[in-house]
């Protein structure tokens, strides 16, 4: 899932990491089913913006999210698999609440003044995320194999992100100008959206080679065409495993997702000046630092686990993975468990 943290964060968790990464280079052979389903906890209370390390978000926030997701492979004809991902997700941003402009009102005036004028950023948002669909065609299949994948991901009605305050303003000189009537708790949008909210296509080469030493290595090549305003996309993953017994193999990996282009703003955002700076602190707009928000990111991601086989049709996987780097995306770290069950063609 993916994240551009600010004073009121918008929030979108890394869906796009995983498509590649769920993909398998060995496709399923005609009549054969896969059935998957899988629980992803994902935390955060660190940003990374435009460069350099990552920084705590303001107003001591912090960011969870989980997903269960329903998965099916099916091996529609010889050299060909079709797969759908549908995740049911629940998503929440917290962050301590703030006045950014005072008034010189006194007594009863200032009270009523400072009820209306409290900015909450806490948010939750529940529903169906992005549904994933791929078709993949196998190139070749030995101990080296190989395959070709086409894949859409759609959203299904979710509010799309905005700036902190909407898709209005659009520009930081506009907010500057009129930051009175724009800072003021009616306008503030939610801090939490389930995707991006438009279209992805794309396509990868998956490449696997398995070794006598019971060790494989995968390679995943890819990128999207993004449309709804936001910028396209490469994307690779590398994983290494080995089997330690029949049943147990370890798994660890990278992937990357880095924009090539930049899309349209969707809004302006606020990031700190001083993350640090409590609300009480703030006297004002001064410890605030404006951002035009694009849906644009990059992530630099590390993963571990292990998949355990139950059964030859039934296995279990555990993993961890973090973002370790990026830009305009949050310092999400994650902990999945799933399982799968395979129904063959010839049982």
């Amino acid at each position: 899932m993916r994240k551009i943290g600010q004073l009121g964060a918008i929030i979108v968790v890394v869906v796009s990491l995983s498509s590649v990464a769920h993909a398998s280079p060995w496709v399923l052979q005609k009549g054969d089913v896969a059935l998957s389903g899988r629980f992803d906890y994902q935390a955060a209370s660190e940003e990374f913006l435009e460069s350099g390390g990552s920084q705590p978000f303001p107003l001591r926030g912090k960011f969870r999210g989980t997903t269960f997701e329903l998965g099916a492979r099916v091996g529609a004809f010889d050299g060909f698999e079709f797969e759908i991902d549908i995740p049911l997700k629940t998503v929440s941003y917290n962050a301590d609440p703030v006045i950014l402009l005072p008034t010189e009102a006194a007594g009863t005036d200032a009270l009523d003044y400072y009820q209306e004028n409290i900015i909450a950023l806490d948010e939750t948002s529940m529903g169906v995320g992005d549904i994933r669909v791929s078709g993949r065609w196998q190139l070749f299949r030995s101990s080296l194999a190989g395959a070709l994948e086409l894949r859409l991901k759609t959203p299904t009605g979710y509010k799309a992100p905005a700036g902190t305050f909407g898709r209005d303003p659009q520009s930081a000189e506009d907010f500057l100008t009129n930051v009175v009537s724009y800072v003021r708790p009616e306008n503030v949008s939610d801090d939490v959206t389930l995707g991006d909210g438009q279209l992805d296509i794309g396509g990868a080469i998956l490449l696997g080679w398995a070794l006598p030493t019971r060790t494989f290595f995968r390679l995943d090549l890819g990128g999207d065409v993004r449309f709804g305003g936001a910028g396209d996309r490469v994307l690779g993953a590398f994983k290494l495993g080995q089997f330690v017994s029949d049943h147990i193999l370890f798994v660890l990996g990278t992937s990357v997702d880095v924009a090539v282009q930049k899309g349209d703003i969707i809004g302006v955002s606020v990031a700190a000046e001083d993350p640090t700076l409590p609300a009480a602190e703030y006297g004002g707009t001064t410890n605030l630092v404006l951002r035009e928000v694009r849906l644009d990111h990059d992530a630099y991601v590390i993963n571990g686990g292990m998949i355990v086989r139950v059964t030859d049709q039934v296995e279990a996987t555990v993993e961890y993975n973090r973002i370790i780097h990026g830009r305009n995306i949050s310092a999400v770290q994650g902990l999945s468990f799933g399982m799968s069950v395979r129904f063959d063609a010839d049982r």
